[in-house]
């Protein structure tokens, strides 16, 4: 397997504790999702820390530096961003918006990035379109469930599409949740 498919997949990996937030809030209260939310801020952050301020005390640097993105070597790692995007579009939103935004964010920018390295050859930007259309086309299929409604799980697409490709100056784990739940809740509000 190919290097970097191989650290993108053990980054992606991580996601898995991301989408225990939705499914956090989808069997306890808000305020409950809340808390545990502001624990895993709280506990990163603290990890993060210890990682850049004294690597030489974090068991598993070695790890974390084979699959940190560059600009992450010396400031804090994505999944800090989107705990904080979890936190805000929590309090914000719906719990629809929350658990249907979150979900398509995380998934979608997975499927995105892991096919984007496999089949992607055609640069936009620092992504491949491949990986966007992936990301697009796992939204729609994710979110139809979810929503019941196609033109909302089309729109929703379309618009991880763009937010992907956008480049916000600020960490796409941050802007995807959030744009992604906000959309979801003017769509359900027009719609």
């Amino acid at each position: 397997m190919r290097e970097d498919l191989k650290r993108e997949l053990l980054r992606k990996s991580l996601h898995i504790i991301g989408i225990s937030i939705p499914m956090v809030y989808l069997f306890f209260e808000r305020d409950f999702t809340i808390l545990y939310i502001s624990l895993l801020i709280i506990s990163s952050i603290f990890i993060e820390l210890l990682r850049i301020r004294a690597p030489i005390l974090f068991p598993i640097n070695k790890v974390i530096e084979g699959i940190s993105r560059k600009y992450e070597k010396t400031a804090l790692a994505s999944y800090v961003y989107f705990f904080m995007a979890a936190l805000v579009v929590t309090f914000l939103f719906s719990m629809e918006a929350v658990i249907i935004g979150l979900t398509t964010a995380l998934v979608g920018d997975a499927m995105a990035a892991i096919l984007g390295r496999i089949i992607g050859k055609h640069n936009i930007r620092n992504k491949t379109i491949e990986g966007n259309l992936t990301g697009m086309i796992t939204v729609i299929v994710i979110s139809f469930p979810l929503t019941k409604n196609l033109i909302i799980s089309i729109m929703l697409g379309v618009c991880f599409s763009i937010l992907d490709l956008i480049d916000f100056r600020f960490d796409d784990n941050f802007v995807l949740p959030f744009g992604m739940s906000l959309m979801y809740e003017l769509l359900e509000a027009i719609l």
